[in-house]
């Protein structure tokens, strides 16, 4: 009976070590408010989330590789779209309160 428990437990187990290689991304923290931000803060939130948009193309393609579930990348991939569209919201902001 025990063995028959092993071979179950590794089975289940065996998609999670599919997608052990394939680290998600942390998205950046919160987004700098475009009404009262600095430059140096909207080009950090900037470089931020360019980084994060690479991690994230890193990570589906990693998915991808792996025979992992689309459903993983995809959520990635829309958490960087949800993100920039955001960012790109303050940025407006932003060049409104400085002119620009």
């Amino acid at each position: 009976m025990k063995p028959l428990a092993i071979l179950c437990t590794i089975v289940a187990a065996t998609p999670l070590c599919a997608l052990a290689d394939c680290v998600e991304p942390t998205p950046p923290g919160d987004l700098p408010s475009g009404a009262t931000a600095t430059r140096q803060e909207m080009l950090a939130a900037q470089t931020a989330i360019k980084g994060y948009d690479v991690a994230v193309g890193a990570f589906a393609e990693c998915i991808r590789k792996d025979g992992g579930p689309a459903s993983k990348a995809d959520d990635a991939v829309r958490s960087v779209e949800r993100i920039a569209a955001k960012f790109n919201a303050e940025l407006r902001t932003f060049k409104q309160r400085n002119g620009g």
